[in-house]
């Protein structure tokens, strides 16, 4: 993920990923997810992984083994924790945006502050 100008905009471009993924996910519930929605959630996770948002890699993982349990049942729907770990997942990437706006924020009026103090 190289040609961003700061580690917010990285992580806003991860977590929309995630976001339209879950999007994807809700839209097919849960049961008849595409192969390369599964696989984009798979590198997706990596990612989010090696960028030190372990919590969010581990609900990702939980999602990906849930669905792909999911989608080799036959019998009726037995209770799971789909929607639960989902929930999680959205939760999260209203959080991480939010810090995001809020570093920014941050980061423009110290900026701002630093010029003013020496003018």
């Amino acid at each position: 993920m190289n040609g961003y100008d700061s580690k917010e905009e990285v992580l806003e471009v991860l977590l929309e990923r995630v976001y339209w993924i879950m999007e994807e996910l809700y839209q097919s519930g849960f049961d008849t997810v595409h192969d390369s929605t599964l696989e984009e959630l798979g590198k997706v996770q990596g990612l989010v992984g090696q960028y030190g948002m372990s919590g969010l890699a581990e609900l990702l993982k939980q999602i990906l083994d849930g669905v792909g349990m999911r989608r080799h049942r036959i019998a009726g729907k037995e209770e799971d924790r789909m929607g639960e770990i989902y929930t999680r997942v959205n939760e999260y990437l209203y959080l991480g945006m939010e810090k995001i706006a809020y570093d920014r924020g941050w980061g423009y009026y110290c900026k701002a502050g630093g010029e003013e103090a020496q003018t």
